[in-house]
């Protein structure tokens, strides 16, 4: 069978071996956006059997040039985006140093970001669609609006807008009832990368919500000139998920979405900014779960395909950021929050869904128990106990139980289904756990009030 894209790593360093070349941590292994190999090494000699042997083995994977030394290989050294790998290979553990230069997805080799200074960030994600994320963020705005929080809600789902045609009414065409800012956040994507967006525009893409006492902006996906001319739609998607050409460089897109986060954020003197992430592994996604510093909220229902997805996120942040060391920098593991959605009425049901969690924590995130020289047990660094409770422990998920008036969530037309009396059961402990996520006072308000 020729090499594939799971065998060809191990292939490569099964004819490296063959021919006495130390893979060590000196050595840099390049995948490029194609999939094909290259060894780099800055004293290597660089041999005709050598080549022809990785060429013969690798078939398609092999780059080119499968070897590259000297003073080219110093000059991969300083690229930024390496990072350290260890693998286990006949019996053995090989440590070198890796770049994975994607044409797709490489925002996903980014390292997770640091909270930033200001209001609260918090990201609704999932891994598909359908399980409530966007409702339970329309519900929290207004629940946190009533309480008197400036809540900030920004649509980043571009690609199945959601949050503004929820919360903003577009007047059915009364101008004076149409809530809607011209423009969205598909729209400033593009418009920034070509023109830019003045301070003084950014008005333009926050519409105020009604759907609460108190004051709820939201910078939608789509904005009402786009809503108006549905036919650019595709044409304006198509360039908002693109690298932006600047003069210092490529500006890739988590670095273009978190800019604009930042700017809109700092619009106002904002209490909360609340983060509608796209469902699944898009490069979009990336940006919100990785970039923005925030708190992070996975949306899933009690099914294996929900598991198998956060196998796969949980792997990959593993393998590219690991764990922090440094006990006064931020563990991404820490901010990570899980949220059964449609969750059943009974408490035994709803345990079954939190000790698969358990389970799958301790085997990818969690640091196990070892032994010291001295024979005595040691705790993980990061080892929160099954029973441990409250942010900052990913396997204690909340729930939102499964109720049929949010089946079809819809504000614009039922406005009951952002009542108080009405949410509080099948939403009241998730906002509960959501107050103490955003570090708020506890609701301690009748339901009255």
């Amino acid at each position: 069978m020729p090499a594939r894209f799971d065998t060809s790593l191990y292939i490569m360093l099964d004819v490296l071996a063959s021919h006495h070349v130390d893979v060590d941590r000196e050595a840099i292994i390049v995948r490029d956006g194609a999939g094909r190999l290259t060894f780099v090494k800055e004293k290597i000699a660089k041999s005709e059997d050598l080549v022809k042997d990785l060429r013969e083995a690798l078939g398609a994977y092999a780059a080119p040039m499968p070897i590259v030394g000297g003073s080219l290989a110093l000059r991969l050294r300083q690229d930024t985006r390496l990072r350290r790998a260890s693998l286990q290979h006949n019996g053995s553990e090989i440590d070198f140093l890796y770049a994975d230069r994607r044409i797709v997805g490489a925002d996903w080799m980014l390292a997770p970001q640091a909270s930033p200074n200001g209001a609260k960030r918090l990201v609704f994600s999932s891994l598909k669609g359908g399980v409530g994320r966007s409702t339970a963020l329309a519900i929290l705005a207004a629940d946190l609006s009533r309480k008197g929080k400036r809540v900030l809600a920004i649509d980043l789902d571009i690609e199945a807008p959601g949050i503004g045609f929820m919360m903003l009414p577009p007047g059915d065409g009364d101008d004076d009832l149409d809530l809607r800012p011209d423009f969205g956040a598909i729209d400033y994507l593009i418009e920034n990368g070509l023109n830019g967006v003045d301070d003084y525009d950014l008005d333009k893409f926050i519409g105020v919500s009604p759907f609460a006492e108190g004051s709820i902006d939201v910078v939608p996906a789509i904005g009402r000139v786009t809503d108006e001319n549905p036919s650019s739609m595709i044409a304006k998607l198509s360039r908002a998920l693109v690298e932006d050409s600047t003069p210092a460089g490529p500006k890739g897109l988590a670095q273009q979405i978190r800019e604009m986060v930042d700017r809109f954020s700092a619009t106002k003197d904002y209490d909360v900014i609340l983060i509608d992430a796209r469902a699944g592994m898009a490069e979009v996604s990336a940006a919100a779960l990785l970039w923005l510093g925030a708190e992070i909220l996975f949306f899933g229902t009690d099914q294996p395909q929900t598991f198998r997805g956060y196998r796969y996120i949980l792997s990959h942040l593993v393998e590219t950021a690991g764990f922090s060391q440094n006990e006064l920098a931020e563990d991404w593991r820490e901010k990570i929050t899980f949220v059964q959605s449609k969750a059943p009425p009974s408490a035994v049901a709803r345990s079954q869904f939190r000790e698969r969690l358990y389970s799958m924590c301790a085997e990818l995130i969690y640091e196990s128990e070892t032994l010291n020289a001295d024979g005595i047990v040691e705790l993980g660094a990061f080892n929160p106990a099954p029973d441990a409770t409250g942010p900052g422990v990913p396997h204690d998920a909340i729930y939102v139980d499964h109720h049929p008036a949010y089946e079809a969530f819809d504000p614009l037309s039922d406005r009951a289904s952002l009542d108080t009396d009405v949410y509080r059961g099948p939403f009241g402990p998730f906002l509960e756990r959501c107050r103490a996520i955003l570090d708020l006072e506890s609701d301690t308000m009748t339901d009255g009030e």
